[in-house]
């Protein structure tokens, strides 16, 4: 057995990609662990979140953690169905895409009327379309996608934003531009609804990190296109560190000093 940095059961479940990452000293998603495991653990995940999301703290009693497609337990981990559900709907692995390159939000927090779709980032920018970036967009690239059709646009995107789907002529297409914030918005759409919980969405980077006014500024653009709410809050990791008693991220406390 290899050391296991999360010290937790779920690490022997991830794929090799996934531990490789958590093994980098600027691991996003060793970040994300300290801080939504260690809440959970010392049971303010919940009441943490409600603070930043400014919503009752009745409203995500007794939450439950999902990370990487896993619910985790403080002392083991179960794929969590909903979300193996809703990913195969929305993308459809039998059209084009692996079903061993299905990527998750970054975080999911569930209670028994609440839903939390949460997008964290340390260092990085909010991602990009990979088939636009790499021109075969299934709408634009018509001689080189490698479907039709885009999943997204072929399954309600349309009913989600205010913005147009592409055409071939398009040179800077919005859903390339806020292609993770629209994905985490429609699984979490479809989550809601699935569950019949009410959908909060998030995004977290610290405040004094590179590209958090243009990360800010971007959520708010794409805030104002969106067609259903609630809309995405953006929350500071260096907030997470004042709203949490203990500490949960004492061990980066030199990269995410306290806010005044």
């Amino acid at each position: 057995m290899g050391v296991n940095p999360l010290k937790h059961p779920v690490y022997d479940l991830l794929p090799q990609r996934t531990q490789a990452k958590i093994l980098s000293p600027v691991s996003e998603d060793k970040l994300t662990w300290d801080c939504f495991f260690g809440l959970l653990r010392a049971g303010k995940l919940g009441s943490v979140l409600a603070s930043l999301l400014e919503i009752p703290d009745e409203s995500l009693k007794d939450a439950r953690l999902v990370l990487w497609g896993f619910e985790i337990r403080e002392d083991g981990a179960s794929v969590w169905e909903p979300l193996r559900e809703v990913l195969s709907a929305v993308e459809n692995y039998r059209d084009g895409k692996p079903e061993g390159q299905k990527t998750e939000p970054d975080v999911i927090v569930i209670s028994g009327k609440s839903l939390v779709v949460a997008e964290c980032k340390r260092r990085s920018v909010l991602g990009r379309c990979s088939r636009f970036e790499d021109e075969r967009c299934p709408e634009i690239h018509v001689d080189r996608r490698k479907r039709p059709y885009c999943q997204y646009w072929t399954r309600g995107l349309q009913e989600l934003v205010t913005f147009s789907k592409p055409v071939p002529a398009t040179s800077a297409p919005d859903c390339n531009q806020y292609y993770q914030l629209l994905r985490n918005y429609m699984i979490g759409d479809r989550l809601a609804a699935t569950l019949g919980l009410a959908l909060n969405l998030m995004v977290v980077k610290a405040a004094n990190s590179a590209h958090f006014v243009e990360t800010t500024a971007e959520v708010q653009r794409f805030n104002s296109t969106m067609t259903r709410a609630p809309k995405y809050v953006v929350a500071c990791w260096n907030d997470f560190r004042r709203d949490a008693t203990p500490d949960v991220l004492s061990e980066y406390a030199a990269e995410l000093p306290p806010l005044a």
